[in-house]
């Protein structure tokens, strides 16, 4: 128990800049080239549910603080590349909706069971993200704006958090969950070197 709490705050300290790089790399480009919007709204809509699942049970913060730190960059890196792709008045609305969401779940406005239909919902969110975000390296041969330091750490976290899931909660939902994205993002993982060569390729062309 004491291992997976110390583990739990660990990975929940690691999320806090595990997709600063991406957000610096997007930023840096001023484009969010390669990377899908539909797969980051996904993975979005996962990890807030999760978190919100999460503080509604009354489960401890270091099993969910990673999920919350994970959708406020998401939300960043959804509002960047809606930006970049010169639709800054979405962004700033999304951005607003968001929050409000936040707030609702804090002030328990939002049913409990619509909270756990969210997360019963996590499974085929999270496979639907990372399979369109896969689908989409593998047609362009490139893994484009992503960054292989946010997804290394995204893989190491969901791998210990399946641990931690199964110590501090027993939560059937989020052992899934975690188990199933892990697999995913080791598949993400895999096409940074897959497709590391072409890469280089169409930089000397």
């Amino acid at each position: 128990m004491v291992l997976s709490r110390v583990l739990g705050l660990g990975i929940t300290a690691g999320s806090i800049l595990l997709f600063v790089p991406q957000i610096i790399k997007i930023f840096n480009a001023k484009s969010a080239k390669g990377i899908s919007l539909i797969s980051q709204l996904l993975a979005l809509v996962a990890a807030a549910g999760t978190a919100s699942y999460s503080f509604n049970k009354g489960f401890v913060f270091s099993q969910w603080g990673d999920s919350f730190f994970v959708a406020v960059q998401l939300m960043i890196i959804v509002m960047q590349i809606l930006y970049y792709s010169d639709a800054s008045a979405y962004a700033f609305a999304f951005f607003a909706f968001c929050w409000a969401f936040v707030f609702a779940v804090i002030g328990n406005y939002v049913p409990s069971d619509f909270l756990t239909l969210i997360q019963a919902l996590g499974i085929p969110i999270t496979v639907a993200s990372k399979s369109i975000q896969a689908w989409q390296n593998y047609r362009e041969q490139s893994t484009g704006q992503l960054s292989l330091v946010s997804a290394s750490m995204q893989l190491a976290g969901t791998i210990a958090r399946v641990f931690t899931s199964v110590q501090d909660t027993g939560d059937n939902l989020l052992i899934a969950s975690f188990a199933i994205a892990a697999v995913l993002n080791a598949v993400l993982f895999v096409q940074f070197f897959l497709y590391w060569n072409e890469a280089k390729r169409k930089k000397m062309r």
